[in-house]
């Protein structure tokens, strides 16, 4: 398979993220994300755990609906499957959004 690559798009930083496998879960390419290093051994995107409000934070990838111009949220499980970015019409070089939500604490 030739490499697949997406730009993942967070608080007006965009990244070219090498994505091994696109067949794996959303939840597993979010796991991975979230302790991916760029060259300079950093953390590639901040992921603060609360919001503004206190609120805990959980994040979700998303897609832009282009005929109403914003960011559909890309469910990691849809029933007891596991989507992944095929499920979503993901395809190599498409640019992906990284989307907090809160939920109650």
């Amino acid at each position: 398979m030739d490499e697949f690559f997406v730009n993942i798009v967070y608080q007006n930083k965009s990244v070219k993220f090498r994505v091994v496998n696109p067949s794996l879960p959303l939840a597993t390419l979010m796991s991975n994300l979230r302790r991916a290093t760029g060259k300079d051994g950093r953390l590639i995107f901040d992921f603060p755990s609360i919001d503004e409000t206190g609120a805990p934070l959980d994040y979700f990838f998303g897609k832009e609906d282009t005929t109403v111009n914003e960011i559909r949220v890309m469910r990691p499980r849809i029933g007891k499957e596991e989507q992944t970015l095929f499920d979503y019409g993901i395809a190599n070089g498409d640019t992906i959004y990284l989307v907090p939500d809160p939920f109650p604490g």
